[in-house]
């Protein structure tokens, strides 16, 4: 299936960005801390492989939008928006945990049609594209067939300290009973490439847009789904998102737990 030019080079920027991040592994970096939380930092391989990233797309681009977690805002008024985490999973990156990847993601007209992931350590390259499946490098991906919510195995996101009473609070109390089995992996865009491929049955999180437009492409076009709490689709122009993303066979039950 013809991959469009819009995948090419996201494929192309997340692979570049991950040799960036290769540069930086195990060295002893300055970490940028943020939102005045010592467990939320930045560190300096962060903002270089943002900065690989955006080269790559404004160079391709132009006239395209860009949000990305660390520096970048460009608004061209475009329809296409390009949704950038440089490293999800900076704690696993500063603490030497091959949980982190590089997130790319496609919005056109505030939907995600282009997903792309590269699991750094691993040399693992998901992507996706709106009707044409999800792969890892270059093999077909699906989701898993598990049924029951009480024999799944899933993510509940703890994040960063400031946070983590609320989202205990929204979600992890309300599952942590119902759930066969639980992991943390300390990377939303990871935890949602795990779920793509069936090695988790759903993950849930409240983060931001740069944290599950990739993710979300790649988890529909494997067969799963993906909503907000209530089960709509997300709003994906909204500073902070509250995500479900399951193999869909055990979506409805994720989300009357929620209810609770």
């Amino acid at each position: 299936m013809e991959e469009s030019q819009f995948l090419k080079v996201a494929k192309k920027a997340a692979l570049k960005a991950g040799k960036v991040i290769s540069e930086y592994s195990g060295k002893d970096e300055h970490k940028n801390v943020k939102h005045g939380d010592p467990s939320d930092y930045a560190t300096e391989a962060d903002i270089e492989a943002e900065k690989t990233i955006v080269k790559i797309l404004t160079s391709n681009f132009p006239d395209h939008n860009i949000l990305a977690e660390e520096q970048t805002n460009i608004n061209k008024k475009s329809e296409y928006t390009w949704i950038i985490d440089p490293i999800d999973g900076t704690i696993a990156f500063g603490q030497n945990i091959p949980n982190y990847t590089v997130s790319i993601g496609l919005l056109k007209n505030n939907a995600p049609v282009i997903g792309v992931i590269n699991h750094v350590c691993f040399k693992n390259l998901y992507w996706a594209e709106t009707g044409k499946r999800a792969f890892l490098n270059g093999k077909r991906i699906k989701v898993s067939s598990k049924k029951n919510l009480d024999d799944s195995v899933a993510d509940l996101e703890l994040g960063h300290r400031q946070r983590r009473q609320s989202r205990m609070d929204s979600y992890i109390n309300k599952l942590i009973t119902k759930i066969g089995y639980i992991f943390h992996f300390g990377s939303a865009v990871f935890s949602q490439a795990l779920v793509a491929d069936g090695t988790l049955d759903f993950y849930v999180s409240q983060a931001y847009p740069w944290d599950f437009a990739a993710g979300a492409v790649i988890v529909r076009e494997a067969g799963g789904k993906v909503t907000d709490f209530s089960g709509n689709e997300p709003d994906w122009s909204k500073e902070r998102l509250n995500i479900v993303a399951s193999n869909g066979l055990i979506h409805e039950q994720i989300l009357e737990a929620l209810k609770v």
